[in-house]
């Protein structure tokens, strides 16, 4: 699979969230290709519920959501997006094994970061759904729920909220804030400073790596760390 390159961060005091993306080159090896979104057409993908994992989320400044023990020796941070067949695969295959095997044993802490693309128009309606979910503490439900069935417009966000039995006035208004708005800019502005042009990508401890690995390629990597 591929290789994860050295990437120094340029802020410390964030852990691995602290920089932006440039322009990238396309990708070499077809593995890549293959298992990372830029621009291209996009593709269907079942995506199975995961257990109910009574996963403890945290809202971090920067707009990503933050699960693990803050001691954990392994922090990943990853850039996704509701639409990208292999975030969704990741969601779907890798985050459930990621969890048991480490988050859940305080071995990795994982940041979640969502990069909006422009082939998608609901793509940022989704990244604002979710950052509104997550200052009600269901962050991670709605990540889930939005892999099923996305976010058209206002009206659907609003549906989403409910079946997770959010406050929705207070949804609804986090939608409408500026707040928000400037939150989700700071996401898309670290992307561009750490050179994240397609999804999903990754930070291991500040290695960076393009594209989905096998899970047996992120698992090694892991126990490299630890």
């Amino acid at each position: 699979m591929k290789k994860w390159t050295s990437y120094l961060l340029a802020s410390s005091s964030i852990l691995c969230i602290g920089c932006a993306p440039v322009e990238q080159v396309p990708e070499q090896k077809v593995s890549q290709e293959k298992q990372s979104e830029e621009v291209g057409e996009e593709a269907a993908i079942k995506t199975e519920k995961t257990e109910d994992l009574s996963i403890v989320e945290r809202l971090l400044p920067t707009g990503f959501i933050e699960i693990g023990s803050r001691d954990a020796p392994i922090v990943l941070m990853m850039f996704t997006e509701h639409h990208c067949r292999y975030c969704k695969e990741f969601y779907a295959e890798h985050f459930p094994m990621l969890y048991q095997d480490y988050i859940e044993q305080g071995k990795v802490r994982l940041q979640i970061g969502i990069l909006p693309l422009r082939k998608y128009l609901q793509s940022e309606n989704a990244a604002m759904s979710l950052l509104c979910a997550a200052t009600q503490g269901k962050g991670i439900p709605m990540h889930e729920l939005l892999f099923e069935v996305g976010a058209k417009d206002k009206e659907a966000q609003l549906d989403l909220a409910a079946s997770l039995e959010l406050d929705s006035e207070l949804f609804s208004q986090c939608l409408d804030s500026p707040d928000t708005a400037r939150t989700l800019e700071r996401e898309k502005s670290l992307a561009r400073s750490l050179d994240v042009t397609l999804v999903p990508t990754f930070f291991l401890n500040g290695e960076k790596s393009v594209g989905l690995p096998y899970y047996a390629d992120l698992k090694g990597m892991i126990e490299e760390g630890i």
